[in-house]
């Protein structure tokens, strides 16, 4: 399966943000993707901590826009940003396929409540109702599990994967410089490791300034693709972009062949 792994710098204003997927998908024709995945906070991504939360709903005209270059251009898309669905606001997945239908496939199970050292506290628990479950969802004959940014953390998540035997996990994410430096690589290998399977890690990099004034927020950037050895196929260290590449579901099983941990797992979650 072809896939492209889209990094933004995405802002506060739904339309640019809007203009800036598009450009990555129509500049990623030639390439023919069978799909692209987006990072965390891709049609929005709030700027400024006392600002209102925008989300999307799958009735908005920004998704029935996405549906529609998605059709011509036979590229589906998995982007996550704040939605609204029973007049509750999560931090989720859609998922957007080639015959014009949208869906929410997954909710943030961590919500990134944090106090960095020398830094304002950030409290996503403020706005966003937290997930419940994990979601595995299939992607042509690949199985994936679900997760964004700060799930990353809890290793409990990805026993549920590693004992389904997915095929890829998804980490879209806007993780911050700080955290970025010291764990953002690591953390995502190991996740490889540990499930024997693909990480794609699509990510927001770079200055974020708020289309409604001087604020502004830094991410790590970094977009990675890592295999089921834990070795880095590719990876985007700035800028707005995509790259492609072909996973291989041979290359997963022959991993497993060579260490097959299936067998070996003695704790039952």
């Amino acid at each position: 399966m072809k896939i492209g792994i889209a990094q933004l710098s995405s802002n506060d204003d739904i339309q640019q943000n809007y203009e800036q997927i598009k450009k990555v998908l129509l500049n990623a024709k030639s390439e023919k993707p069978e799909v692209i995945f987006f990072p965390e906070n891709s049609l929005f991504f709030r700027i400024s901590p006392s600002a209102a939360i925008q989300p999307i709903s799958l009735n908005d005209k920004v998704i029935f826009d996405l549906k529609e270059i998605c059709a011509d251009l036979k590229i589906a898309i998995h982007l996550t940003t704040a939605v609204i669905e029973n007049d509750q606001v999560f931090n989720a997945s859609i998922w957007i396929d080639t015959n014009f239908n949208a869906k929410i496939i997954y909710k943030k199970i961590h919500l990134f409540d944090i106090a960095l050292d020398g830094q304002l506290p950030m409290r996503e628990s403020d706005v966003f109702v937290h997930g419940n479950d994990p979601v595995i969802f299939n992607v042509n004959d690949f199985k994936v599990g679900s997760s964004i940014c700060y799930d990353v953390r809890f290793a409990e998540l990805y026993s549920v994967y590693a004992k389904a035997e997915v095929d890829i996990i998804l980490v879209p994410a806007a993780f911050l410089i700080k955290t970025g430096l010291a764990h953002w690589e690591v953390i995502l290998r190991a996740r490889a490791i540990e499930s024997q399977c693909y990480v794609i890690a699509p990510a927001q990099s770079g200055g974020h300034r708020s289309a409604l004034g001087e604020f502004k927020r830094e991410t790590f950037g970094h977009s990675l693709l890592i295999d089921p050895w834990g070795q880095i196929i590719q990876t985007k260290t700035e800028g707005i972009g995509c790259f492609f590449a072909e996973l291989d579901r041979n290359h997963i099983q022959n991993v497993r062949k060579q260490i097959p941990m299936k067998t070996h797992r003695r704790i039952d979650f």
